[in-house]
């Protein structure tokens, strides 16, 4: 591994599915954190890390969140696997 994790490789589809899941799994059984359906919190994670990678790009438009909250459900799938939203409780 030549590189650290930038701002231009977080672009990618695959390396932000893979931060996310990353982040997911390290901080969800931080307090009140673990109150919240994995699902959900990787939904939100995806959403907020989307939200600094527009930010930091400045390509960033308002009408945009409603993508964002589309692409953050996709991620979230991707990070956790389809298998694990079946609709019952994390373990």
């Amino acid at each position: 591994m030549n590189d650290f994790i930038t701002w231009a490789i977080l672009g990618t589809y695959v390396t932000f599915v893979t931060i996310v899941f990353m982040v997911v799994e390290f901080t969800k059984e931080l307090p009140y954190i673990v109150k919240i359906h994995t699902k959900y919190y990787s939904a939100i994670v995806a959403f907020l890390l989307m939200l600094a990678v527009v930010l930091h790009d400045g390509s960033f438009t308002y009408w945009d969140i409603v993508l964002y909250a589309l692409t953050a459900i996709s991620v979230s799938l991707g990070a956790n696997g389809l298998s694990d939203f079946t609709g019952g409780k994390d373990e």
